[in-house]
């Protein structure tokens, strides 16, 4: 027997659904605006923050990453930058004083940036490297001139120039304080910045038996002195007055003078006697011998340089053995009442140790040598037979 031929079955939803999902979708703003009508605020801003997390619960983890470090970024960027534009700055912009500043020779960039730092000119030690590194700078060894109102750029192009704005100041040996004043000229040093310089106090050993109102004349040690440019002339004083402290202590002046009835003052007035009559180290010796023998004896010095510099200084209107001043020992017994010079090393070291003789009288010969003698008829002959035209 045929079967019957069954008919396919389909899970068909009724229309009533299908058009309320129609009218759901097409019409879901609607609704919704009509719905958050007739919600309160409270239920409004609770709704607003549970749709906010839906979103950020279906949005993909990575953006949150990418978000995160393009914060980071900006963040990382703008501090840096605020710290250049800051660690480029001068440490203090008010403060124009110069301070000098040493450069060892070898010394790397980071000793140098780390001592720049504790010397207070700069603000950091990496930001001064970074900024030598980037302009290919080669810090120069010496000693430079500083201040704490230049910024990061002048200190090291300062640094960065050979020249270290170093001068070399000389005094000669055997000038007077007025020669000694024409020569600090050269250095650019004004009239009015030397005499300043020479009417002040200074505080040195090396003045401690210098008589009250007596100046500077013979105490500033001739030497070649290294100060900056920028230095006042009172450096330049202040160094030659340590230096002649220093060299007296080391050959204990003050004791040897005392041991010839002088004191340092006193020591140093002869030197300086010494040093503008003879050249020679052996002649100071000699010479000085005789001025000690002159002195036991009640003889005046005779010394003619002494009436000259008495004459050059203004301290009388004659030039010559007359010459009416306390400097002149021609005419006055003993010591004149300061030195008359810078005295050289070898001349002071002549007073210190003086060599021993019977002589009380010498005299330069045109030849150049010393001649000696013990008795005035002695050195009258001598003076005929050697000295000529230089002693008329």
């Amino acid at each position: 027997m045929a079967r019957e031929k069954q008919q396919p079955t389909y899970n068909r939803r009724p229309s009533f659904d299908i058009a309320a999902d129609y009218v759901e979708l097409n019409f879901r703003p609607i609704i919704a605006a009509d719905a958050e009508a007739l919600m309160s605020p409270k239920e409004l801003r609770a709704k607003r923050r549970a749709e906010k997390k839906a979103a950020r619960q279906r949005r993909p983890r990575w953006v949150y990453g990418v978000v995160a470090a393009s914060v980071l970024l900006v963040i990382a960027g703008g501090t840096a930058l605020f710290w250049w534009h800051t660690s480029a700055q001068a440490v203090n912009l008010a403060d124009k004083s110069t301070r000098q500043f040493q450069i060892d020779r070898g010394a790397s960039a980071s000793e140098v940036a780390d001592s720049l730092a504790k010397s207070g000119f700069i603000r950091s030690p990496l930001a001064f490297k970074i900024y030598a590194r980037l302009h290919d700078s080669v810090l120069q060894a010496g000693t430079h001139v500083l201040s704490p109102s230049y910024d990061l750029e002048k200190t090291v192009k300062t640094l960065a120039t050979a020249e270290t704005d170093e001068i070399e100041v000389q005094i000669p040996a055997g000038m007077t304080i007025s020669e000694i004043k024409k020569q600090l000229k050269q250095y650019d040093y004004t009239d009015s910045e030397i005499e300043e310089a020479f009417n002040k106090t200074y505080d040195s050993p090396i003045l401690s038996s210098r008589p009250a109102g007596q100046g500077l004349e013979g105490y500033l040690y001739p030497d070649t002195y290294r100060v900056y440019r920028s230095d006042s002339v009172d450096k330049v004083i202040q160094k030659a007055l340590d230096q002649f402290e220093k060299i007296a202590k080391a050959n204990k002046f003050e004791e040897s003078f005392k041991a010839h009835g002088l004191s340092l003052h006193e020591g140093i007035t002869l030197a300086s006697i010494v040093t503008k009559e003879v050249s020679n180290s052996a002649d100071q010796k000699m010479v000085a011998g005789v001025f000690y023998n002159r002195l036991a004896a009640g003889m005046n010095l005779g010394s003619d340089v002494t009436y000259k510099y008495a004459y050059n200084e203004g301290l009388c209107s004659n030039d010559s053995p007359t010459c009416d001043s306390e400097y002149n020992t021609r005419v006055n017994d003993g010591l004149p009442p300061g030195p008359i010079a810078t005295p050289t090393l070898t001349a002071l070291m002549a007073v210190a140790n003086p060599t021993n003789s019977n002589y009380y009288y010498f005299v330069a010969g045109e030849d150049g040598k010393t001649y000696y003698s013990e008795t005035e008829d002695q050195h009258n002959q001598a003076v005929a037979e050697h000295c000529g035209d230089l002693c008329q």
